[in-house]
């Protein structure tokens, strides 16, 4: 028998949603709106540390307790169910902290930690107290993602060779983290042996960090296909993600895939896969929870997305350092986002 879980929101989010490459999003009221439609999850508190976007989220979900310090909230709710929606730079201490207070699960956004030293922490503290993390990749339930997955994993377009991606005025991090977790979805989150970035980093900054003006990451799977990452230039198909084989090309159109066009020797193939953000969200929530009740873990629970996580900022380290960088990444004397270093480096 499924259990009821309690669920609370540290960041909730601005009252009103600008989405401005920067800040200012509302990423928490799509977390707390999948709490309020699942059955089996009871949404019941919220922190942050801005007094008007509380009193915004508690009225919107009707949530009677708010607080500004999260580990007030931990320790007077004790919420089973936490979703992280602050800033990178802030995750790792609040992953820490929810741990510690006995939290089951971590629902996390992405990017998912500012730095090598931090994942190290986290693996550490998964290691130590058991909690279940989860990672916000959801685009992994999307269903022209999940139809792209099958074509490639089904040799339709023949074996993989090269994936790759681009995206119009943002970064490999705040938007581009979604690409480079979809390379891996796509070859069932094998490992990645080498990365290599370069960036653009000048005077821009958002969320709390440094951010690239422009940046590209290569990487290559160990015994599979090379991936490339532009962050900042679109490769001619808005948002899109495109995989070449030895037999065909496959094209993921939009940011949700919603239109797939399969090149091979049976011609070209359009198809129309639709996609409800909100579905994806339920369908993760639901996964979750079964999670928490003893079942599988879900495709975006910690074992799957952390190699993401990884591969991102292993081409932020490949930038600063000026060299390749072979996987698992080492790189334990990197404590803040790698993109501050290469600002204090210039």
């Amino acid at each position: 028998m499924t259990k009821n879980y309690t669920a609370a929101i540290i960041g909730v989010g601005a009252a009103a949603n600008s989405g401005a490459k920067g800040g200012g999003h509302q990423i928490a009221y799509t977390h707390a709106q999948a709490y309020r439609e699942n059955a089996h999850t009871t949404l019941i508190a919220g922190a942050d540390i801005n007094a008007g976007n509380l009193a915004a989220y508690q009225k919107h979900f009707e949530v009677a307790h708010g607080f500004a310090d999260y580990k007030q909230m931990l320790a007077e709710v004790r919420p089973d169910i936490v979703s992280i929606c602050t800033y990178v730079g802030l995750h790792r201490p609040m992953l820490e902290a929810c741990a510690r207070a006995g939290v089951k699960m971590i629902f996390c956004e992405k990017p998912f930690v500012s730095s090598p030293a931090d994942l190290d922490a986290v693996d550490a503290i998964v290691a130590e107290t058991g909690v279940k993390i989860v990672i916000a990749h959801v685009r992994r339930y999307a269903p022209g993602f999940e139809r792209g997955k099958a074509i490639v994993q089904s040799g339709v377009i023949g074996k993989p060779t090269f994936m790759f991606a681009g995206i119009e005025g943002w970064d490999l991090s705040e938007w581009g983290s979604h690409w480079l977790d979809q390379f891996r979805f796509f070859m069932n989150d094998a490992p990645i042996a080498w990365v290599m970035g370069q960036t653009r980093t000048t005077t821009q900054r958002g969320y709390g960090h440094a951010m690239e003006d422009h940046a590209i990451a290569y990487a290559g799977f160990k015994d599979g296909p090379k991936c490339f990452l532009d962050g900042g230039k679109d490769i001619g198909t808005h948002l899109s993600v495109q995989v070449a084989g030895t037999e065909g090309l496959l094209q993921l159109l939009g940011g949700d895939a919603s239109e797939i066009v399969i090149i091979n020797k049976d011609g070209r193939n359009i198809e129309k896969h639709p996609c409800d953000w909100q579905n994806c969200w339920t369908r993760s929530l639901n996964d979750m929870v079964t999670w928490l009740d003893g079942g599988a873990e879900p495709i975006i629970g910690y074992t799957h997305t952390r190699g993401s996580a990884e591969f991102n900022l292993a081409a932020y380290v490949s930038a600063l350092r000026g060299d390749r960088v072979d996987l698992p990444l080492h790189a334990p004397e990197i404590n803040r986002w790698p993109l501050e270093y290469v600002v204090e480096k210039k």
